[in-house]
């Protein structure tokens, strides 16, 4: 073999088991994207043969013995049987890409696409008994025919279609995605025209191999993201049963854990925080009262006013839920809600005395939400007080009890709330 056919040959091998130890990686995580991980495995079975018979092609080409005629005959029509299939999977991953993403993909793509890859594998079947494509000579070396370029065509127009695909819905797609596609749909034609004086149109040699690596990564991260939806979901699953738990102890608050939640999401959106930092203080503070659990019944569920000792009874439920949840080390944040939303912006609140910007932001805003929900919630004691009434409580408060930002951002919501409809929220 010359010194290229080496370097290809050796190429294809590594190429080769790559995929195989690719293969192995789509196996493990299947579980978690079953669809797109049959199709990337079989896009991935389909280049390790690929890169097999490729090799086998470059090692046997000029072997004048038995098996060397067959190993190059055999050899050359599975390079193109398999470009075939890396195509038509990874057509699979993409269209399954997409579905992911709730697009709708055109049917007459699908059965256009699917027709053309099956109409040139039936050329290729018919080149073996019509002898087009490749010819050998009696030295087994072999040499493209002009009918060649057929089938180099039909792989070219199967790969423009799909960049067309993903240029229709490029949006869709992650950069990793758009880098993996774009690399399987458009390097391979710039390839086999750079080799347009060499023997085969080695597509995946140069470029499948890389593509389909971007593909299990573009994947693996899909996969990472579905694992932490799902621990997402289990911890929001597990919250919203603890609050609950909490508001079934207190029959006088039943539904407060969950206002107080969604109002200080709203405050955490009003003062400008994104998303993902409102979602954690909504958490917060769905378990600002946790506490609760460790107060007496008889204390908790007192219909008429507290004596200044079963005052220092309740007001122990601060504390009590800041070291509940500082056992949930990994999420720290957790105690900040608990321990400190009945903390005064003057420094006259419990239990640490805290004030100012000392207090965190996030308890800052619970302290608010847990204030307005208690002032326009009925209880057996009072029925809920009017718009008018709390507007003014918040309003001579803030700069003393309130953080005055988060209080001028209640107001707004409030201004905002024509009809008192927040009363009845949750």
């Amino acid at each position: 073999m010359s010194t290229v056919q080496t370097l290809n040959t050796t190429f294809d091998i590594w190429s080769a088991l790559f995929s195989v130890i690719l293969m192995l990686g789509v196996y493990l995580t299947h579980r978690y994207n079953p669809l797109q991980a049959k199709s990337l495995f079989g896009a991935l079975l389909a280049n390790t043969f690929l890169n097999v018979f490729e090799a086998l092609a470059y090692i046997f080409r000029g072997n004048a013995s038995d098996l060397g005629w067959w190993m190059v005959r055999i050899s050359n029509f599975a390079v193109f049987l398999c470009n075939h299939l890396v195509l038509l999977f990874a057509a699979a991953f993409i269209v399954r890409t997409l579905e992911r993403s709730e697009t709708v993909i055109s049917p007459m793509f699908k059965r256009a696409y699917n027709a053309a890859i099956f109409v040139g594998i039936a050329l290729l079947a018919l080149s073996r008994i019509f002898g087009f494509y490749y010819a050998f000579d009696e030295h087994n070396q072999y040499y493209r025919l002009n009918s060649y370029w057929l089938m180099v065509i039909i792989l070219w127009g199967s790969m423009l279609a799909l960049f067309a695909l993903t240029l229709k819905h490029w949006r869709c797609f992650s950069r990793i995605e758009r880098a993996s596609f774009v690399t399987l749909e458009v390097m391979p034609i710039v390839t086999a025209i750079a080799q347009l004086f060499t023997y085969g149109i080695s597509l995946t040699t140069f470029a499948g191999s890389t593509s389909l690596a971007l593909m299990f990564i573009a994947y693996e991260l899909e996969c990472s993201r579905e694992i932490v939806a799902n621990e997402r979901r289990m911890l929001d699953d597990v919250i919203g049963a603890l609050a609950e738990a909490v508001d079934a102890k207190d029959t006088y608050t039943r539904g407060h854990s969950g206002r107080v939640a969604e109002y200080a999401k709203m405050l955490a959106k009003r003062l400008g925080l994104g998303r993902e930092e409102a979602e954690r203080i909504y958490r917060m503070a769905l378990l600002h009262d946790v506490g609760k659990i460790g107060i007496p019944d008889a204390v908790l569920s007192k219909p008429g006013r507290l004596s200044k000792e079963e005052f220092g009874v309740i007001s122990s439920h601060a504390s009590l839920g800041g070291d509940i949840l500082s056992k949930v080390e990994t999420m720290p944040e957790f105690t900040v809600g608990a321990r400190w939303h009945h903390e005064r912006y003057d420094g006259h609140g419990y239990p640490d005395g805290i004030s100012g910007d000392d207090i965190p932001l996030e308890a800052r805003i619970i302290c608010v939400a847990d204030c307005y929900d208690a002032m326009t919630s009925d209880r057996v004691y009072r029925t809920h007080l009017s718009q008018d009434v709390v507007r003014k409580e918040i309003q001579e408060n803030a700069g003393t009890q309130f953080d005055p930002d988060v209080a001028r951002a209640m107001l707004e919501i409030m201004d905002e709330d024509k009809g008192y409809h927040l009363r009845e929220h949750g």
